[in-house]
């Protein structure tokens, strides 16, 4: 046998390994999940969902959601239909997440999730695997504000949602989730009951010519209306 086909024979084995790998990381996160981190939820927050019938079909979607809580990201997986949840992956700061061997090991599994660099050089560098995620049929969830909120109040967000968006065959969805704010703020240790609103709207595309900077400002125009319709929803049940 030929060197080349030796490396090609060893290529096919790798990339059969990481596949099986893969199947098997996928499926004991989602074990982990319903046995130890949905129940874990449910202690504390009751999450009512709006929207469901904007995630049809496979995807690829890029999920763009407000971020006030450590509680957005395993809500949201939650709230997820099956067929979708296995295929997204959770976009994490590397700097927080990833800055311990077993920290990133645990959310790499548990939430599925994938060593984001939010500054210097190496942003760009996980732009471009977050492109790659995409383009092998994965979803993305992630927050484009960057960081928690402070205050509670929606920050702009950063241009990087509007770079992944230029990707003619994906499918922006944005994504409103309140009372996390309220159940675990930034700096709090253990969550509070809080009732959950979690509202995913309709399914955006943007032409490959469009500006990253725009693109991101109208994500973030959509689920600051989501969040007024959200308002909208708990003023009329007051009202009753």
């Amino acid at each position: 046998m030929s060197s080349i086909a030796k490396r090609a024979e060893t290529r096919g084995e790798s990339k059969a390994a990481n596949g099986i790998t893969g199947i098997i990381t996928t499926w004991l996160g989602e074990g982990l999940r319903w046995a130890l981190l949905f129940p874990a939820l449910r202690l504390f927050v009751r999450a009512r969902v709006y929207g469901s019938e904007n995630l049809q079909g496979e995807g690829p979607y890029i999920l763009a959601a407000n971020h006030a809580s450590h509680l957005d990201a395993p809500l949201l997986l939650a709230s997820l239909p099956l067929r979708l949840r296995l295929r997204v992956r959770v976009v994490a700061a590397a700097d927080y997440f990833f800055s311990q061997r077993w920290k990133g090991a645990l959310v790499r599994v548990v939430f599925n999730a994938f060593s984001f660099e939010r500054k210097g050089a190496g942003s760009m560098s996980s732009l471009t695997q977050a492109q790659r995620l995409l383009c092998a049929g994965h979803s993305l969830l992630l927050f484009p504000e960057g960081t928690r909120t402070q205050d509670g109040q929606l920050q702009p967000f950063k241009w990087g949602v509007g770079k992944l968006a230029l990707d003619g065959s994906v499918s922006v969805i944005p994504t409103w989730i309140d009372g996390t704010y309220a159940a675990l703020p930034k700096g709090a240790r253990w969550p509070h009951p809080q009732k959950i609103a979690i509202w995913f709207g309709a399914p955006m595309r943007f032409a490959p010519t469009s500006s990253p900077l725009s693109i991101a400002a109208e994500i973030e125009r959509q689920v600051r209306a989501l969040a007024s319709a959200d308002q909208a929803r708990r003023n009329e049940r007051t009202k009753v």
